[in-house]
């Protein structure tokens, strides 16, 4: 038995043995964005293809595809453009100028005109379909131009014969030239982006403190490329908020969303379909749609070893007409080439057809996608927008949700709404109307009669129970404060058990208004906020605000007693708490384009609360005016002081805790050392 039993593992153990394991050729991971706008890993988009290191490169700088499908290669340290058939493997051949010294940007035209731009040799050289050199573009004579550094780290041209030039150090713009040479300005800018520190400076210092400090400049412009179409493209290094731009015919950006990317992008790539490839010297790709949404990132940094993908210096990129990506390793000197993956080709289809109006076709090809990948934002969102456009707007609102776009949920809850509303507006109006009639008749009647209405009787029944009473005070209070505020000085209302029920009722009420609005403006998700803290926050700042206003009335002779402090905060509230209950509420019947009611209510009702709560502290406490105001800074001035010290605290409490136990660990270590 023992036999049969070890005869059966070992076959199933060879069994086992013979199942084809799956070798992925991916070095790095594939990364996109989930519907909170997060990094996640998706399926490979690229695998590693082709890695030539047989071309004798020296830091190259630059890559080119041409309409032909030869690769230029702005071979730096060589001094040279060499022009690589990608079919056969061989260089076809190479251009050498004699004024030549680095260059570091090329750009083809459609009929094979060669720009070259060398910071070096300061100047930027066209050459013909054959090489020959046609002009150079020296540094121009312009009046506006004489201050300027000419040094051209990249070009680029369009059908016009107009130059881009990015210039090393250049922050005025990109700069441009006619095909004569002419200078025509500076075709876009990047915006001045001033730091915390900067800001506060420029709202508080004098004209001769500010002309002291270093002066705030643009960031400067890393790479520029003009699509087949004519459009021109820029990245940006040292910035994450729009690292790549999309430029109209006056410069301005056709985003209109940020574009996030990497800080160190080094170049830019466009494809006759409009998705946008972009690279960054630390050795990753992103590709994004035509609307600038990201849609794959994926590659790495090494740089002691030589990995296929991985880089230790990436400066250049280009797309061939299979979709192929080939970059450069600037210090190992090698070409390397990526296929893109079947999941990858699916999406880029997918997103070929909606931009052509194929939404149905489109549809059917984002649901391949899913299969594929079941949690794709992506699919989801184009998927939502093709519901969309076939006035489903009901499946579109689902998949938005999924995708977490909420601007085109809000649109496609304004057609449902819409829908709605034309239907039952004429019921809700006859029910109305009907409802109206019947209160005005029984109205009539009991008057007639002389009977109070039942709700005014079972309110007068409940005005009689004390606690009742104390909670009401809440909701007169705003109303009357100063009445209902006195009644509290005289001990004649309100009480410490009414008080505390009301802020846990005002604690659920703050929650519900941090958890549970609706999709359009509940911004961030239940699992992603900190409970404890709103928890802690909440009862920290009331709890604190009583204790260091009564402090300070104590000290200004107020006559609220510490039960009259605590009691205050309780009865001035109502007005916010009910302006979070309408929020919430009405977060789930308005669109985007309606938010400014939402604002218009909070801010109502938070001022609300403050003149409330003012007129409360001047009449419980018998203050005039000023010494009300005065009462208020002190509280807020001295919380402060306790956050203050409450932080000096943790952090002093934290450094000892740690001192303490690298002193344990040093004499443990002497004592068993020894």
């Amino acid at each position: 038995m023992r036999r049969l039993t070890a005869g059966i593992l070992l076959v199933l153990a060879l069994l086992a043995g013979a199942c084809p394991a799956r070798a992925d050729k991916a070095t790095s991971f594939t990364y996109t964005l989930n519907e909170k706008g997060r990094h996640v890993r998706t399926q490979d988009a690229y695998l590693p293809d082709k890695t030539i290191t047989t071309l004798g490169l020296a830091k190259p700088s630059d890559l080119f595809f041409a309409a032909d499908g030869s690769l230029y290669i702005a071979d730096s340290g060589n001094k040279r453009v060499i022009i690589y058939d990608p079919e056969t493997g061989e260089v076809k051949r190479e251009i050498r100028h004699q004024e030549f010294s680095a260059p570091t940007g090329i750009f083809v035209t459609e009929a094979g005109r060669l720009y070259v731009a060398d910071p070096a040799a300061r100047r930027v050289f066209l050459f013909d379909g054959e090489g020959a050199l046609v002009r150079a573009y020296e540094k121009p004579d312009s009046p506006a131009f004489n201050d300027i550094r000419y040094e051209p780290m990249k070009v680029a041209s369009d059908a016009a014969g107009n130059l881009y030039i990015v210039g090393e150090g250049v922050y005025h713009g990109v700069i441009q030239l006619a095909g004569s040479g002419e200078f025509l300005g500076y075709f876009t800018v990047n915006r001045t982006r001033l730091t915390l520190t900067q800001a506060i400076q420029r709202l508080l210092f004098n004209r001769e403190q500010l002309s002291k400090l270093v002066e705030t400049v643009p960031t400067t412009f890393s790479n520029v490329f003009v699509d087949w179409a004519g459009i021109v493209y820029t990245t940006t290094m040292s910035t994450g908020f729009n690292p790549v731009k999309k430029h109209r015919t006056d410069g301005g950006n056709m985003f209109t969303s940020p574009v996030i990317g990497p800080e160190a992008l080094s170049d830019v790539w466009v494809d006759a379909q409009g998705l946008i490839y972009t690279c960054d010297q630390t050795g990753y790709l992103q590709v994004y749609s035509a609307m600038g949404e990201l849609i794959f990132y994926f590659g790495s940094s090494v740089v002691n070893l030589d990995v296929a993908g991985l880089y230790s210096r990436l400066p250049a990129l280009a797309v061939d007409h299979r979709g192929q990506i080939w970059t450069l390793d600037m210090d190992k000197g090698y070409l390397q080439s990526f296929m893109p993956t079947d999941y990858a080709r699916t999406v880029y289809s997918a997103l070929g057809l909606y931009e052509k109006g194929r939404y149905q076709e489109s549809l059917s090809a984002w649901q391949e996608v899913l299969r594929l990948n079941q949690m794709s934002v992506l699919a989801h969102n184009e998927i939502a927008k093709a519901y969309f456009h076939h006035e489903d707007y009901g499946k579109a609102m689902e998949h938005f949700r999924v995708a977490g776009n909420r601007p085109f949920y809000s649109e496609a809850f304004w057609e449902v709404r819409n829908a709605h509303i034309q239907r039952w507006l004429p019921w809700a109006a006859a029910g109305l109307a009907a409802l109206a009639a019947a209160r005005r008749g029984l109205g009539r009647l009991r008057k007639k009669r002389g009977a109070m209405p039942p709700g005014a009787r079972i309110a007068a029944r409940l005005r009689k129970v004390p606690l009742i009473c104390d909670l009401s005070l809440a909701l007169e209070a705003p109303r009357h404060p100063v009445d209902r505020f006195y009644e509290v000085r005289r001990k004649r209302r309100g009480s410490v058990l009414g008080a505390s029920i009301l802020y846990a009722v005002y604690f659920v009420i703050f929650m519900a208004f941090q958890t549970q609005k609706g999709f359009i403006y509940q911004f961030v998700q239940v699992e992603d906020m900190d409970i404890k803290a709103l928890v802690a926050g909440y009862f920290l700042m009331i709890g604190l605000f009583i204790l260091c206003n009564y402090l300070v009335t104590s000290i200004n002779d107020g006559d609220g007693d510490l039960a009259q402090c605590y009691m205050i905060p309780a009865y001035s509230l109502a007005p916010l708490m009910l302006a979070f209950c309408m929020v919430v509420l009405l977060s789930y019947a308005l669109t985007y384009g309606e938010s400014f009611l939402l604002s218009i209510i909070l801010l109502s009702g938070a001022v609300w609360t403050l003149v409330t709560l003012f007129l409360a502290l001047m009449h419980v406490h018998d203050y005039t005016v000023k010494e009300t105001i005065r009462c208020l800074v002190l509280t807020v001035v001295f919380m402060m002081i306790f956050f203050i010290m409450a932080l000096i605290v943790m952090v002093m409490g934290e450094k000892l805790a740690e001192f303490l136990r690298t002193v344990y660990e040093e004499v443990m270590r002497n004592v068993y050392g020894s």
